[in-house]
């Protein structure tokens, strides 16, 4: 996985990097008749076809991902019953959804929702940053991440740092293990609310991100283009993936006749 031998081609100087995936569950990225509980389409558009629609991008990204980033992580809404983002109820679409990704939940049919699609999944070990994690939990599964293993990040909300007590943790002690802070690459669902919550947590943090624009879908809360153009101004890339991969063949053309 690692490329560190590699020049970046977004900085002056080689960096480590992180694949970011972010909630590519079942419940989110199938469709209702095939058993996904809040697909992720355009809410006020019945004629979205939704995240289908990048599912194969998607696993472009997680195999381009695996092969010239230092460390993957996939996060997952890991949700209980009583967490506050859920209402049976009334959810508005906004704070609080129908069940979803209920892999904490009390009903064991309703857990499968928060499994990883095939499409993207690892197939190999998993390392687990679970709701609950202490901080040497996530020490351990940085390390993992540094050595090779995909982690995967639960959290309780849409925000990885609000729902995950243990990210800045996690990435300060990956960060240690691989040499520097990384540029974090990101995709997933949804772009306008779990996406979201990641991309301006890092910006907040000081991290560099790029953002795969044709490996993300969201709810139509936000158009794209206004994400894309806030998170641009907060120094933010946004980046097709073949302009990525075209980019490191070029770097490592360049090393190559160094």
């Amino acid at each position: 996985m690692s490329t560190r031998d590699q020049t970046d081609p977004f900085t002056p100087h080689p960096r480590p990097r992180l694949g970011w995936v972010v909630d590519v569950q079942h419940d989110f990225m199938v469709p209702p008749q095939r058993g996904g509980r809040l697909y992720v389409h355009d809410l006020a558009d019945p004629g979205d076809a939704g995240a289908t629609r990048i599912e194969r991008a998607l696993a472009r990204t997680v195999a381009w991902m695996s092969a010239h980033c230092d460390a993957l992580v996939y996060t997952g809404d890991w949700h209980a019953d009583d967490d506050r983002e859920i209402d049976r109820a009334s959810p508005n679409f906004r704070d609080t959804y129908p069940a979803h990704c209920m892999g904490a939940g009390a009903d064991p049919a309703e857990r499968p929702g928060a499994e990883l699609i095939p499409a993207v999944a690892p197939h190999g070990a998993l390392a687990v940053v679970d709701r609950e994690a202490t901080p040497a939990d996530a020490d351990r599964a940085a390390r993992a991440a540094a050595a090779g293993t995909p982690v995967m990040i639960r959290k309780r909300e849409f925000s990885v740092f609000a729902g995950q007590a243990q990210t800045d943790r996690f990435l300060a002690t990956l960060a240690e293990a691989l040499g520097g802070r990384p540029e974090i690459i990101v995709c997933g669902v949804a772009t306008d609310v779990c996406v979201k919550g990641a991309v301006e947590g890092f910006l907040d943090r000081g991290y560099a991100v790029t953002v795969v624009r044709d490996a993300v879908w969201g709810l139509g809360l936000v158009p794209d283009a206004e994400l894309f153009a806030g998170w641009e101004r907060r120094g933010a890339r946004i980046a097709r993936l073949a302009e990525l991969a075209a980019e490191r063949a070029v770097a490592g053309a360049s090393a190559r006749g160094a």
